[in-house]
């Protein structure tokens, strides 16, 4: 994609090209599972809606999903994966001795 592409679209942070009607920046994609999956972040604002967090996960075969989230509602599940990291490394430090 070329800076012209990008000027095509009047928000400024907005990574889609050409005529869309969903705004979207690419943040990150994880590759989950072994490779098998692809987890795609993204800053969304779909049509005239309030911006917020869409994940995608994208498997190896099949077909993709995607979930909308509001700012509330992915800061809750940054919390939830937060807690369950630090569960995993407890336990972990605890099962080794």
């Amino acid at each position: 994609m070329t800076a012209a592409d990008r000027e095509d679209c009047a928000v400024k942070w907005c990574d889609e090209s050409g005529v869309h009607t969903v705004h979207r920046h690419y943040v990150e994609s994880i590759p989950a599972d072994s490779g098998r999956w692809v987890l795609g972040v993204n800053v969304v604002r779909p049509h005239s809606s309030t911006t917020g967090v869409e994940l995608t996960t994208v498997p190896r075969h099949g077909r993709s999903t995607v979930v909308r989230l509001g700012t509330h509602e992915a800061d809750l599940l940054r919390e939830a994966i937060h807690e369950a990291v630090e569960r995993i490394q407890r336990r972990t430090g605890r099962d080794a001795l």
